[in-house]
């Protein structure tokens, strides 16, 4: 009975031991959120991004306006805005 109690108290301080290691040195990473206008309709979008790693995407160059360009659809996210259906 004791030897059980005694595995059960050796196998808790081994796994405390063990958390507290882990905890102290793993970094925690902090990920910035960024709102970001794309430039030739105005959509407001998120993207990862902080002062180290700034946005960055692809080129994808739009040569015309859509279909129904004067037509918008107001949405609440990220901020409110009216985003065209342009991609």
């Amino acid at each position: 009975m004791k030897s059980n109690f005694l595995v059960i108290i050796v196998a808790l301080c081994i796994l405390g031991v063990l958390l507290y290691y882990i905890i102290t040195t793993c970094e925690t990473k902090k990920e910035g959120w960024v709102n970001y206008q794309q430039s030739p309709f105005g959509n407001v979008q998120t993207g990862a991004g902080d002062n180290t790693r700034p946005l960055s995407f692809y080129d994808y160059p739009i040569y015309r306006k859509p279909l129904d360009w004067p037509i918008c659809n107001l949405v609440d996210y990220p901020v409110p805005h009216c985003r065209s259906n342009s991609l």
